[in-house]
């Protein structure tokens, strides 16, 4: 895909998620599991910060997303993740199926969830 196209596709995107946090009711639980861990939605991951803060704020920064918010991770500091990489995440979210809901595949074709503690 283009970068245009891209940029396009992310702007309608975000649009809608924006649209989608302000409402009340949602779906999708920020939180922990009973173990102290978390579902994330991984958008992208890199072996530099400042990339990964980029792409963040290309997506539309902290606030677009389901109800955890997005962020930049760094799995060196996370169980379940391979050390060394800055990954762009929307999470925690209490439960597998609470961020599998949340429609990043939309715009990041290549998003997956990951369990983190």
């Amino acid at each position: 895909m283009n970068r245009g196209l891209l940029v396009a596709a992310i702007a309608g995107f975000t649009a809608a998620m924006l649209g989608a946090v302000t409402q009340p009711g949602m779906a999708q639980s920020p939180g922990f599991d009973a173990e102290g861990c978390g579902w994330y939605i991984i958008l992208g991951c890199t072996k530099s910060r400042a990339d990964a803060k980029r792409q963040l704020i290309e997506l539309g920064g902290p606030i677009v997303g389901g109800g955890a918010g997005s962020r930049v991770v760094n799995t060196t500091d996370m169980d379940g993740f391979k050390d060394g990489f800055y990954c762009v995440a929307d999470g925690p979210y209490g439960s597998k199926d609470d961020a599998g809901s949340v429609a990043w595949i939309e715009a990041i074709p290549d998003a997956y969830v990951k369990r983190g503690c």
